[in-house]
């Protein structure tokens, strides 16, 4: 059964890895590896008995877009280059259940996106094939449009709002987390998943006077992978795949960080007709982990974006209850008077 398992997730990792690329309704992130959550539901609990909480802040595409254009005697402003932001927190409930929560901050030119989730996961043991997880994650997904900033080419379009709208809807989640110790002697603390956002396709309607329009969540899935490798006493690898997958198309991260000393790291990401991606962080003793990372685009474009920052900042930490002591009381029996 195992040789089966492994099987099927490397013949995954290589069929996704091939596919093409386009751009994803969700935000992406670079220093995935300590997002899970955020796009997978059955990684709730997997903190080794810790609270980890999470929080990433991406500027995508800098100096892309602002400003204003000039077109004939009409001025039009333009929206800023995407920004997001999406902190998380998760915890493990005993050995079998896992909760989290997060919550996302999406800008993409005029309009922005909120949505926060609660997550729930059982974590089921397979002996010595590891554990696997499934967790189901809800939402409540908020967007908002500052159409009053927005110039349509036909003035009395109906789809196209000339005022601020916004509307709202439920999201519901679904995610795969596996994990083992070691795979097959070479590959340590090894985890794959699979996972799908936005499943109940909500509709979110924009209204304004007597129009209205909708925008529908497609489904987005996810595969990913990885582990670590040791190299020697001091350094180490850990590779890492992200496969994210809409109805179109399909995006892949294939990462590899250097470890050193189990502290200082460095690594690098291909992201095919994208991105070149370098990372750097270090891991505090004390549970703080920090990162960032910096995007060279290598699309189009390029000639107008000096590449994309993302910081990231992690801490976990572990929660003891200290056990009451039985009080020693004395006790009086007539037996001893």
């Amino acid at each position: 059964m195992r040789s089966i398992f492994t099987r099927v997730i490397l013949g995954a990792a290589m069929l996704f890895s091939v596919a093409q690329l386009a751009a994803q309704q969700d935000p992406h992130y670079s220093q995935f590896m300590y997002n899970k959550l955020n796009f997978n539901a059955g990684f709730a609990g997997a903190t080794d008995g810790k609270i980890c909480a999470t929080l990433i802040q991406r500027n995508q595409w800098s100096g892309f877009g602002g400003g204003t254009s000039t077109v004939g005697n009409t001025t039009i402003a333009r929206g800023d280059a995407p920004t997001n932001l999406v902190g998380s927190i998760n915890a493990s409930i005993g050995s079998r259940f896992g909760i989290g929560a997060t919550i996302a901050n999406d800008d993409q030119g005029f309009e922005n996106m909120v949505m926060p989730r609660l997550t729930l996961a059982y974590r089921h043991p397979l002996g010595d094939l590891g554990t696997i997880a499934a967790g189901v994650g809800v939402g409540y997904m908020q967007r908002n449009l500052q159409g009053d900033k927005l110039r349509a080419l036909d003035p009395n379009d109906p789809n196209i709002p000339d005022q601020k709208v916004s509307g709202n809807a439920m999201d519901v989640d679904f995610g795969l987390y596996y994990t083992k110790e070691n795979l097959l002697g070479v590959l340590d603390n090894f985890y794959a998943g699979f996972s799908a956002t936005h499943l109940n396709k909500n509709v979110i309607t924009y209204e304004w006077k007597q129009f209205s329009t909708e925008i529908q969540s497609d489904i987005h899935m996810y595969f990913m992978t990885g582990g670590e490798y040791q190299l020697n006493a001091t350094m180490k690898l850990q590779p890492n795949i992200l496969v994210k997958k809409d109805p179109a198309k399909i995006q892949t991260d294939l990462n590899c960080f250097l470890v050193w000393n189990e502290n200082i790291r460095g690594g690098l990401t291909w992201r095919p007709m994208d991105a070149a991606v370098v990372l750097v962080g270090y891991q505090f003793p004390f549970g703080l982990n920090v990162g960032y990372s910096y995007d060279l685009t290598t699309s189009q474009i390029l000639k107008y974006s000096s590449g994309s920052h993302e910081i990231m900042i992690r801490y976990c930490f572990g929660v003891s209850i200290p056990k009451k002591e039985k009080v020693i009381r004395s006790r009086f029996t007539p037996r001893f008077m």
